[in-house]
């Protein structure tokens, strides 16, 4: 298999993660916990706030990468089915 067919089949796979109704729920679970949490803290809670801060900013990080695997997987498709037009 090659690199191009790797990627696409990642990207296929990220693709079905995404739109896979559990794991949304389950980002928007925690996104609406971090955010719950923070105004719950108190004043002098500094470092319950950077940690919370932190877990909701990785949490973005962690969808970033499944849509970047998507994307990247969309391009590797497109070169693929490009290399078959030329054949």
């Amino acid at each position: 298999m090659s690199d191009l067919q790797i990627e696409a089949n990642r990207g296929t796979r990220a693709k079905a993660i995404l739109e896979d109704e559990l794991f949304q729920e389950a980002l928007e679970t925690l996104r609406k916990s971090y955010t719950e949490a923070i105004f719950q803290t108190g004043p002098n809670d500094e470092l319950a706030r950077t940690k919370i801060y932190l877990a909701y900013q990785i949490l973005g990080k962690f969808g970033d990468h499944f849509r970047t695997v998507m994307e990247t997987g969309q391009l590797a498709s497109k070169q693929l089915e490009e290399l078959r037009k030329k054949k």
